[in-house]
């Protein structure tokens, strides 16, 4: 079956479905193919989207971060030639301007004669922004993206002020520091300043977030 007649099949069903579905061809990742649901999600007709370069999709309607997360996971099933499907958690921007969260499921749609893939289907279910599971997937996410955007300058830390930040994240003051990691309060002082300096620091709620993020807590 060639890929006309693959989207042939799709569309049968597909605007009566109620989740977004798109295909995208593996070569650059353009929209092939976008069901109505998913079209007035994003606010635009299906010409042009097929029209937008893959890179502008990405930016103009999906968080970068993520997208390179789950891109990659997307990449090695493919490298797998798995027909198995890939699942993830992505934000999308509806044409109101808001982010949603959407629990989606990337999978071969289609191969050519040599058994390389060329297409895939993604269907996107929304998460409802009330239920807890959303609340934790955020969080979580927000949490991913302060580790990624944040891991080279954690990594400049000694692991003396690694020790430190620790105590000061628990709300520990200076001479109990210096108490528990026998070493004097100035030193304890000049490692507190060097810490808020290389994280740039504006209070202990920073220092509180570092600490959590890179497993300090």
């Amino acid at each position: 079956m060639d890929l006309d007649d693959k989207l042939d099949e799709l569309r049968r069903i597909a605007d009566e479905l109620p989740v977004p579905i798109i295909v995208q061809q593996v070569s650059n990742y353009g929209v092939v193919y976008m069901n109505r649901i998913g079209l007035d999600i994003l606010g635009v007709d299906l010409s042009e989207l097929q029209a937008i370069d893959p890179k502008e999709y990405v930016t103009r309607y999906f968080n970068i971060d993520d997208d390179r997360d789950y891109a990659t996971k997307i990449k090695q099933r493919l490298q797998q030639v798995s027909d198995k499907s890939t699942s993830y958690f992505q934000q999308v921007k509806s044409k109101d301007g808001h982010w949603k969260l959407y629990a989606s499921n990337t999978k071969v749609f289609l191969k050519n004669a040599e058994g390389e893939v060329t297409h895939l289907v993604t269907t996107a279910s929304p998460v409802d922004p009330e239920h807890h599971i959303t609340i934790k997937v955020n969080r979580l996410m927000d949490d991913v993206r302060f580790l990624r955007n944040n891991a080279m300058v954690f990594a400049k830390l000694s692991a003396r002020e690694i020790e430190v930040l620790k105590l000061m994240a628990l709300g520990i003051s200076s001479p109990e520091i210096a108490e528990r990691l026998f070493i004097a309060l100035a030193t304890v002082d000049t490692h507190r300043r060097n810490i808020r300096k290389k994280l740039s620091l504006k209070n202990n709620y920073d220092a509180v977030k570092f600490a959590h993020a890179f497993n300090l807590l």
